[in-house]
């Protein structure tokens, strides 16, 4: 990939996210990029390719950055803390509009993204609900079930319609989702665990 497509994917990526990318024009992202709208052409023939290149390259960068978390010598509960953090402030650069704009204009893409944070998490959450329960921290039930009710939240609520009607944002819908089901599937000696290390979070900061 050379600098001239880094720029532009790098650009689109941001622009989209924060604006949707529906009613924007080749042309508009050709004069804020200051480059001709032919050299966008030369690596994306359409609007569609371009939005999916820019999504495509969003899920896989946030993807490897999951897996380093899940590979971090930690305990289960700040894995999971970390990684339900990660995705809340990658969540919050998202606009709801941009979601929505994938969902009716782009369908097939939004089919793929639902997919692959469906896998993701699958594959990630199972991992560490594992590790939570060989160390006393999870509850001991069914790892698929726990995994499978944290997808289906996340699925459920992490859409435009549902954040549209109860009118709060993205982030405050996956926030209280996560501290709900962190809370049901932590033992005590899990809770105690997630208490210190907010408490050590909260040190940190100040």
């Amino acid at each position: 990939m050379d600098r001239d497509q880094q720029k532009i994917l790098g650009f689109c990526k941001d622009y989209f996210l924060e604006n949707g990318f529906y009613k924007t024009t080749m042309d508009e992202i050709a004069a804020k990029l200051r480059i001709s709208k032919k050299t966008i052409y030369k690596y994306y023939p359409t609007k569609e390719v371009l939005v999916k290149e820019t999504v495509l390259g969003f899920l896989e960068f946030h993807k490897g950055n999951v897996s380093k978390i899940i590979d971090e010598n930690s305990g289960a509960v700040t894995k999971l803390y970390n990684i339900f953090n990660y995705i809340g402030k990658m969540i919050s650069k998202i606009n709801e509009k941009f979601i929505r704009d994938i969902q009716i204009h782009m369908p097939d893409l939004w089919k793929h993204i639902d997919n692959f944070r469906t896998k993701m998490m699958t594959i990630n959450i199972g991992k560490v609900i594992e590790q939570g329960k060989n160390e006393g921290v999870f509850i001991d039930k069914q790892s698929a079930i726990i995994t499978g009710i944290f997808t289906s939240s996340v699925r459920g609520i992490i859409n435009p319609e549902f954040i549209m009607n109860n009118k709060f944002s993205i982030k405050t819908a996956l926030d209280e989702t996560i501290e709900i089901i962190m809370n049901g599937i932590m033992t005590e000696k899990g809770k105690n665990v997630f208490n210190l290390f907010k408490s050590e979070q909260t040190n940190e900061s100040n």
